[in-house]
């Protein structure tokens, strides 16, 4: 969810980027909020056009924006894991009974009308709106170094451990060299603005 302190930031999550985690100890600061209104379809991952509609009478103007990214082939990994039931419902029937794969998930979910968690087909569209990205990566010490740079706010924001995915092995276990090519071709703005690494060959990993 977006989480705002009037006056100090806002912050708006991304999927698979520990954004509960980031949501949850934003909140613990005194006078944070959480910027979600369900009757309007503002929701976990609003974007800042949208927190300025709940909350604009208490916004000053001054507030530090920032969202979070990530390597794409690790999100897209982790998506696939905790969403394949959804998704691969209705590849199964359209395959009848056939299971599918990564690559098949990725396609359906690209081919649905207005994509969940998509927008011009980048991931990270909330990027356009914040002052600052921080990376999943590293992303205690970058929040930390974050907050340092805000007045009035502890400089310290404890996430806590990070909750791996259940079922998920290494991102690359996931990928041949055909399913890099589409990743990359499909979600080239992110890696490109982003500067993620192109990877085209599992041998690049060896």
């Amino acid at each position: 969810m977006a989480v705002v302190l009037p006056g100090k930031f806002i912050y708006l999550a991304t999927i698979n980027t520990a954004s509960e985690r980031t949501a949850q100890a934003l909140k613990g600061i005194d006078g944070a909020f959480a910027a979600y209104d369900k009757r309007h379809g503002i929701g976990h991952h609003a974007r800042l056009k949208d927190v300025k509609k709940v909350c604009g009478d208490r916004l000053t103007g001054t507030e530090v924006v920032f969202t979070t990214i990530r390597n794409p082939y690790d999100l897209l990994a982790t998506w696939f894991v905790r969403n394949q039931g959804h998704y691969q419902m209705r590849i199964l029937e359209e395959r009848q009974g056939k299971e599918g794969s990564f690559r098949q998930f990725l396609e359906l979910w690209l081919a649905i009308d207005r994509p969940p968690h998509l927008l011009d087909r980048r991931i990270f569209y909330h990027a356009d709106d914040a002052r600052v990205r921080l990376r999943f990566e590293t992303l205690q010490t970058q929040i930390d170094a974050l907050m340092r740079k805000i007045p009035g706010v502890p400089p310290h924001v404890p996430l806590g451990m990070q909750k791996f995915t259940e079922g998920r092995d290494h991102w690359s276990t996931y990928y041949d060299d055909p399913l890099y090519a589409f990743v990359n071709e499909e979600f080239k703005d992110d890696f490109v603005k982003f500067g993620y690494p192109f990877i085209w060959s599992s041998d690049q990993l060896a």
